[in-house]
């Protein structure tokens, strides 16, 4: 399919936007996004990138150096040429911005200060699971697969995302029993399971609840 011109510029644009995007995409756990959300949300930390710049622009020219902040003329009057220079100087500002949010996601900045403020109790998390697993405290766990009559102790290395098509848990120093009878079976350094959640009892030995 053919990009008009006007697409090709709005893209050009906004590629801060998509930038940002792209970071917290690869470095946040969620859902996928829908192409609504991508166009939304690429415009937005686009217009976020250039409102960071738009300071820059006029503590630079206080200096004697001659900078202009052509994004609005560029994107409200499509015969001013792009300015090339603005669009790649956002870019490189735009990988920070994308840290910053991804910072924001993970430490749950926004959650927190809801809480502090006793605006809303949302966990944050996509789900349970996810919030349970991203606790600090979580360490020795016993997982039960009732299907396979199988019971695993053992300290959680790693493990997948809600967000992931597979189910998985890593775990380290584990001791395997036959859960019905509680009869150890062996012991091994590092165990994976590609065990379904629906299939899967998890039970916490020892754990902090605020």
């Amino acid at each position: 399919m053919e990009l008009s011109e006007f697409t090709l510029r709005i893209i050009l644009l906004f590629m801060p936007g998509i930038i940002s995007l792209f970071i917290i995409d690869k470095l946040v756990p969620h859902k996928e996004f829908k192409s609504y959300q991508l166009f939304s949300l690429s415009l937005l930390l686009g217009f976020i990138c250039y409102l960071l710049y738009y300071p820059i622009v006029k503590l630079v020219t206080l200096t004697g150096i001659e900078l202009k902040f052509k994004f609005i003329e560029s994107l409200l009057n499509k015969t001013i040429p792009l300015d090339l220079t603005e669009i790649f100087i956002v870019a490189i500002l735009s990988i920070f911005v994308g840290f910053i949010f991804t910072y924001s996601i993970t430490y749950k900045i926004l959650y927190r200060f809801a809480h502090f403020i006793k605006a809303s109790n949302k966990m944050g998390e996509a789900d349970v699971w996810s919030n349970l697993m991203n606790q600090p405290e979580i360490g020795w766990v016993v997982i039960r697969d009732v299907k396979n009559d199988l019971m695993y102790e053992g300290w959680v290395l790693a493990y997948s995302d809600s967000t992931d098509k597979n189910d998985e848990i890593c775990l380290s120093d584990v001791k395997v029993y036959k859960n019905s009878t509680a009869q150890e079976m062996y012991n091994i350094n590092v165990l994976y399971l590609p065990i379904n959640k629906e299939d899967m009892r998890l039970e916490i030995t020892k754990m902090e609840v605020n």
